[in-house]
């Protein structure tokens, strides 16, 4: 044999991580997930399916969670509400998760709160909107991964205030996320001195969007702010765009994926867009505290999939799945409570994501707190344009 071929069969062997060898009354640590796999919100949890499945292959490839197999239970909410409730009362009452990771969006993450503070069960929201948390007293239960809206939309305010911009048009989705969005907006441009000029609705099925770009674009604004994600986002920007508005188009991080690049195309170009880093993996500055963990995520994720480059989204989703992991292993090692003892357990992994502070993970640095279920704040934060179809740091 070749040595080239003889160092690339090593090369191939090395990447393959060996399942580890588990007692056989090790217990499972078995954790649900509810996301969007099909739906309008489709898009955003295939990254965040495979960034939970990465994470599990790698977690049990070197011995699991203190000792203990790791297992995700993964089922789709079709971005559906309604199923979105049904799917968490199975994981629990059935499957008898330990925590549970839900959901893509919103409106799903909303419907479920009753039933996860009843059955107190620790869960943790991919969605963006801080309504999802907030107020933490009612929320006791429930904490999120992503940046609230609060967080995202000040960035991107900061960034219009620095550009000289007076006004601005709001085209967001009519769904809570595009209702929360629009107040945040609100309450952000205030200290700015921006004024808000326009505020259109649509929704995130429709498949024509022109009379509310029409309008926005008659009232002038210096920028549009867009919010909602692919493929509504998109038609929105494209319906700006017809009408013809020639600003700056600012769109939300929920846009922040490959299918928003790909429906865009060259038409997205100078869209500014405030992202988490593991958008900029590989341009963040080298004294940033998460930076060797979000480029070591990243890199295993495109490695996992064929180069495909890592959505928010799936940050989002190893973060989520990385705070569960590390407060179950804590409760697991320092409490002394097994997974057996399922109430105790769901109690002490609670607790344990409420003190978990300095947490460097794919998306920044968390501290949560008794007052703090987000623990993610905009020092984590860039701002960035979209540049022939990938990502730019924002001059």
């Amino acid at each position: 044999m070749h040595l080239k071929s003889t160092l690339g069969a090593l090369a191939a062997a090395l990447l393959v991580l060996p399942a580890a060898s588990f007692a056989a009354d090790a217990t499972p640590l078995i954790i649900g997930a509810a996301l969007a796999q099909t739906g309008p919100a489709s898009s955003l949890a295939d990254g965040e399916v495979k960034a939970i499945n990465m994470y599990v292959k790698e977690v049990n490839a070197k011995g699991g969670i203190a000792g203990h197999p790791l297992k995700v239970t993964i089922l789709d909410t079709a971005t559906d509400p309604q199923k979105a409730v049904l799917n968490v009362r199975k994981l629990i009452t059935e499957t008898k998760v330990a925590a549970i990771v839900c959901c893509t969006t919103t409106p799903e993450s909303m419907a479920i709160l009753d039933t996860v503070q009843r059955a107190k069960v620790p869960n943790i929201s991919l969605a963006s909107a801080m309504t999802v948390t907030e107020p933490v007293a009612d929320r006791y239960w429930v904490f999120k991964t992503p940046p609230t809206d609060t967080t995202m939309i000040g960035v991107e305010v900061k960034d219009m205030e620095k550009l000289g911009i007076k006004t601005v048009g709001y085209l967001g989705f009519d769904t809570s996320l595009g209702k929360v969005g629009f107040e945040e907006l609100k309450k952000a441009v205030v200290p700015a001195n921006i004024t808000i000029v326009g505020d259109e609705q649509f929704s995130p099925t429709d498949t024509n969007v022109s009379a509310q770009a029409t309008k926005l674009v008659n009232a002038k604004p210096d920028a549009i702010f867009i919010n909602g994600n692919p493929p509504g986002a998109n038609l929105a920007q494209k319906a700006v765009q017809a009408a013809g508005y020639k600003g700056t188009i600012y769109q939300s991080y929920g846009v922040t994926n490959a299918t928003f690049l790909r429906l865009g195309g060259d038409s997205l170009n100078g869209t500014r867009i405030s992202v988490p880093p593991v958008i900029v993996y590989d341009q963040l500055p080298p004294a940033l505290p998460f930076k060797e963990v979000t480029e070591t995520f990243a890199k295993n994720y495109m490695a996992a999939n064929n180069g495909e480059k890592p959505s928010s989204f799936a940050g989002f989703a190893y973060d989520a799945i990385r705070v569960v992991s590390t407060a179950a292993d804590r409760a697991l090692t320092n409490d002394k409570v097994q997974p057996t003892d399922l109430d105790a357990f769901r109690a002490a992994i609670r607790d344990n994501i409420e003190h978990l502070d300095s947490f460097q993970s794919a998306t920044g640095t968390y501290n949560f707190s008794a007052k703090d279920h987000v623990g993610i704040g905009p020092s984590s934060i860039s701002m960035v344009t979209v540049e022939n179809g990938g990502y730019q740091l924002a001059k």
